[in-house]
């Protein structure tokens, strides 16, 4: 028996650590708080568009799977960004528009600047040959108007034909920092899942040591118990005053209300229960509350009682010597 104890022991033990280092190593790749502070990706749904999915009356719809909450996480990051950083689908759209700014916009101006090239050489010379006048007559002055419409004009196309040929650069650097800024806040949302997933397992494992260390010791003392007839009677003494513990507090939670309509009230207003749409949340009824009062009000009679036994057993001691 000693020899299985040990073994149980140090299996627990090394699953212990295992579990607990999985945790530290999902926390320390995990972003700080800063970074992911006053969102709500995680628990709300996000539409393609970054904008929050709401019920009708306007409480937040929560993602169903670790994908959503990732997919809601890089939304809500890249919607953040005061950058002109893109969402996924607006990067696809920038690039469509590259593509077409590319491959139709420019050369179409290319090609109007190209035609109007040489007309705008030979009103340029007009213009030189007009404004080296003195005096010009009507039909010069009407000359020299039209051909600095004609240079305006070709202007006008060339700034044109730069402003597209600089948009497509600025929509590139755009579009790098917006898939870097998704792969990023991605990579995030998944640290973030990697992390929940580690607690949720370490709360598993500590729940279950609780278990079998109560259970254990259950066992370990009925095994006692049945051997030892002053242990029996030992036992017996505790099984009453745990009772008549129990019983009081059931009582005295009993006499609060719960029977008759009391409630308790959430951070929203709605009665405590448990989910987020009023339509489909299980509410807590008085079950739910006498077991919960119940339990809490053992609680403080054994803080009470364990407080009570300590000074009993400092005085008594004082006492003895």
């Amino acid at each position: 028996m000693r020899k299985l104890n040990k073994h149980v022991f140090w299996v627990f033990a090394l699953v212990s650590v295992a579990m607990f280092a999985w945790a530290i190593i999902a926390g320390w790749n995990a972003p700080d708080s800063a970074r992911i502070a006053n969102n709500t990706a995680l628990a709300q749904k996000f539409d393609a568009n970054g904008v929050a999915v709401n019920t009708e009356d306007d409480q937040p719809v929560p993602v169903e799977s670790a994908e959503e909450g990732i997919q809601a996480l890089g939304i809500v990051f890249a919607n953040q960004l005061e950058e002109g950083i893109l969402t996924l689908d607006a990067i696809k759209a920038e690039k469509e528009k590259v593509v077409a700014t590319r491959e139709k916009l420019i050369p179409e101006y290319e090609k109007k600047v190209s035609d109007n090239r040489e007309a705008a050489l030979e009103a340029q010379t007009t213009i030189e040959e007009l404004k080296a006048k003195k005096s010009l007559t009507g039909s010069e002055k009407r000359a020299l108007a039209a051909a600095e419409k004609v240079q305006a004009d070709f202007k006008a196309l060339n700034d044109t034909l730069n402003q597209h040929k600089e948009n497509v650069n600025i929509m590139e650097e755009n579009i790098a920092a917006s898939i870097k800024a998704n792969e990023d806040a991605k990579a995030d949302g998944e640290y973030m899942v990697g992390l929940a997933t580690a607690i949720h397992w370490n709360l598993m494992w500590l729940y279950f040591l609780m278990v079998f260390a109560i259970c254990y010791i259950i066992m370990s003392s009925i095994w006692n118990t049945l051997r030892s007839g002053a242990a029996m009677k030992a036992a017996l003494g505790v099984a009453v005053i745990v009772v008549i513990v129990v019983g009081a507090a059931y009582f005295i939670a009993a006499g609060n209300g719960w029977d008759q309509g009391l409630t308790l009230k959430d951070a929203a207003g709605y009665d405590l229960g448990i989910g987020t749409d009023p339509a489909t949340r299980t509410v807590f009824g008085e079950f739910e509350y006498m077991i919960a009062d119940t339990g809490i009000l053992v609680t403080y009679i054994t803080f009470a009682g364990a407080a009570l036994a300590t000074i009993f057993s400092a005085i008594r001691d004082i006492y003895k010597s």
